[in-house]
C-alpha cells in the first residue's frame, strides 16, 4: 500500500460545479478566465455518483491535456491519508496510471451504493497551459440520464 500512496498526490484546486440547464451539461469551472473557444480537446470522463450526488469526476490524462504537469505547477499539494474522505475542491492525481479525480462532494461513507457514468467530455484549455473548464453531457447516447440526471438537479444551475 505504501507504493500506491507514493504514486498518488492530492492538490487543492478551487473549482465550481454547475449544471447548465439549457445545454444539459455539467460544467466544472476551474479558472475564472473565459477559455478560448477553439482551444479544447475531448476526453473520456467518468462521473461518480453516490447517494444521488455527484461526488467526483475522473479522467485519463494525455499529452495534450498535461494534467499532471499543470497540477504540479499550479496546485497546492496537500497531505492525504488513504481511507479519509477526499475534501471537495481537491484533485487526486495518480501519477502511475495518469488518472485525475476531481472531488466535487466528499464521500463520507463506503456503505453507499455508487454508480459510474462514462461520458465523452470537452476540456477547455487556457492559452498559457492549464485547464479552464471540463464539460460533459448529462444524457447518454440513448437519451437517458439515470441517476446522473438526479445528481445534476442537486447542483447549482445556470
Amino acid at each position: 500500500m505504501a507504493e500506491f500512496q507514493a504514486n498518488v498526490r492530492t492538490y487543492q484546486i478551487p473549482f465550481r460545479t454547475l449544471w447548465l440547464r439549457r445545454k444539459d451539461v455539467i460544467d466544472l469551472r476551474i479558472s475564472g478566465r473565459t477559455p478560448e473557444v477553439d482551444n479544447w480537446t475531448t476526453a473520456d470522463l467518468v462521473a461518480h455518483i453516490a447517494a444521488y450526488r455527484l461526488v467526483g469526476v475522473s479522467m485519463q490524462d494525455h499529452k495534450r491535456l498535461g494534467l499532471g504537469r499543470w497540477l504540479r505547477a499550479t496546485g497546492i499539494e496537500i497531505p492525504f491519508e488513504e481511507g479519509e474522505p477526499l475534501p471537495a475542491g481537491t484533485v487526486c492525481y495518480d501519477e502511475a496510471g495518469q488518472i485525475a479525480y476531481f472531488s466535487v462532494w466528499p464521500l463520507l461513507s463506503d456503505d453507499v451504493e455508487q454508480h459510474n457514468y462514462e461520458r465523452k467530455g470537452k476540456v477547455f484549455l487556457l492559452q498559457d497551459g492549464g485547464v479552464a473548464r471540463i464539460r460533459f453531457p448529462v444524457l447518454n447516447k440513448r437519451g437517458r440520464a439515470g441517476v446522473l440526471g438526479t445528481a445534476a438537479g442537486l447542483l447549482a444551475t445556470r
